[in-house]
């Protein structure tokens, strides 16, 4: 390997490191994560929401494949914000009350 590719490989390696200490300081990492994990175990174990398990069964969410699902909350109620692949191959936003289970309207410009 000549001493050009060496010198350019290893600016990239330093490269990827302030990249991924970036992402680590700011909060956008596996820890962020894991906070959003252990909050949603901690609300559904003290029965403040229902576990998402159950929410998934409902028969309109059926053939549909859950691509990300995030607890949230909005003006000031928690809701599951679902993004789901159809059997039509296009991707949806659903949103339900993460106590009740019922689907909740969802205004794009919140």
């Amino acid at each position: 390997m000549s001493e050009q590719h060496i010198n350019r490989a290893s600016w990239l390696f330093v490269a990827l490191l302030l990249v991924a200490a970036a992402v680590i300081f700011q909060g956008w990492g596996p820890a962020a994560l894991a906070d959003d994990h252990e909050r949603a175990h901690a609300l559904r174990d003290a029965g403040d929401v229902m576990p998402l398990s159950e929410l998934l069964r409902r028969p309109e969410l059926a053939g549909q494949r859950i691509l990300e699902a995030e607890l949230e909350d909005e003006h000031g109620r928690r809701v599951y914000e679902l993004e789901l692949l159809g059997s039509d191959g296009r991707v949806h936003e659903r949103y339900y009350d993460a106590v009740t289970g019922s689907p909740v309207k969802h205004d794009p410009g919140d």
